[in-house]
């Protein structure tokens, strides 16, 4: 009968009490990333109940006091012994010291490695997926392909509602009673900052993209050695070089730019070569255009795909071009 992970069973192992067998349990049920909050969780509420142990010094010092006052020694040790004495004393010191070292050394070491997966909650997409989900606060966001989202493991909506994305994301941002901003960072040195609103961020090297649906949201950004904002109104869209050059349009869908969480393609004069971008972002494809003048084409219309080889076989006929994929590397050419 398979063994049940269960709240004393984990309190045992953080007690040091578990079975090999029962740890090489707890170690698969760890590969589920909600086994993982909740081990967490648990862990958090052990060490707050078992505090690290605090010797009594001044205890034992008083005891050793009273053991030697007990115990006199009626004869003096010679200089040779008493030498030997020390050194040995020193000796045993500078053991115990680089043990003490060493203990501290690697706790600081495994807290170092370990202190993201503790402090943040990291959400992460692989190619081809999309991942919705529900913050604490009530917000909503739906991760693109290829894109992680991380936020504080505990008190989020309480302290601060910042998250920090790479890749691609829709939001939908709950409003607070108190007002308090929600904020989207990312690697490219710009912040998206609302209160309550529907918008979606695109943060990947080439640059950076914000699409506003609903609402009203500052654009932080960094340009060169100056600090700039920007207000953006619903039906914008402001895109970022990787020098954080900004140019900001208005879109008659903006709602297009999120088209993607229903499996859906929307194509507005889009450059063959900016599709092979998407394909590299978005499923980790190799892509290989022959000839310049073909990478100019561009692409008109609207359409769904439910995976990577029916979008190929979409711009493929669009285009009237032949389409041959070879594991990631696909290459475009003219017929």
């Amino acid at each position: 009968m398979k063994l049940e992970i269960t709240y004393e069973l984990i309190f045992d192992h953080f007690a040091r009490k578990t079975s090999p067998l029962q740890r090489n349990l707890i170690e698969e049920w760890l590969k589920d990333e909600a086994n993982e909050e909740l081990y967490y969780q648990w862990l958090e509420e052990w060490e707050k109940r078992h505090p690290q142990y605090l010797a009594e010094s001044d205890e034992a010092l008083t005891g050793f006091t009273s053991f030697i006052k007990s115990n006199p020694h009626d004869e003096l040790l010679d200089e040779e012994e008493i030498t030997e004495l020390v050194s040995e004393k020193n000796n045993r010191r500078r053991m115990n010291w680089l043990i003490a070292a060493s203990i501290v050394l690697l706790i600081g070491l495994t807290a170092f490695i370990f202190q993201d997966k503790i402090i943040y909650q990291n959400y992460q997409t692989t190619f081809g997926e999309t991942q919705s989900l529900v913050l604490p606060d009530g917000s909503k966001v739906t991760l693109n392909s290829n894109s992680s989202l991380r936020l504080l493991r505990w008190g989020f909506g309480q302290t601060n509602r910042e998250v920090f994305l790479n890749g691609e994301a829709n939001f939908s941002v709950k409003h607070t009673v108190d007002n308090q901003k929600f904020i989207v960072k990312s690697a490219n040195n710009f912040e998206v900052v609302v209160l309550g609103t529907e918008f979606t961020v695109y943060a990947r090297k080439r640059g950076s993209k914000v699409i506003l649906n609903k609402g009203k949201v500052q654009l932080r950004y960094q340009e060169g050695k100056q600090s700039k904002n920007v207000m953006m109104k619903p039906g914008e869209l402001l895109t970022l070089d990787r020098h954080n050059h900004i140019q900001i349009k208005e879109t008659a869908e903006p709602q297009a730019y999120s088209a993607w969480e229903e499996k859906r393609f929307v194509f507005e004069e889009t450059t063959l070569e900016e599709v092979a971008y998407l394909l590299e972002e978005n499923y980790g494809l190799q892509v290989e255009i022959k000839g310049s003048e073909l990478s100019k084409r561009v692409l008109m219309g609207s359409f769904r795909a439910e995976n990577v080889d029916e979008l190929l076989k979409s711009i493929s006929e669009l285009l009237n071009i032949n389409v041959v994929r070879q594991g990631t590397h696909v290459q475009l050419s003219e017929y």
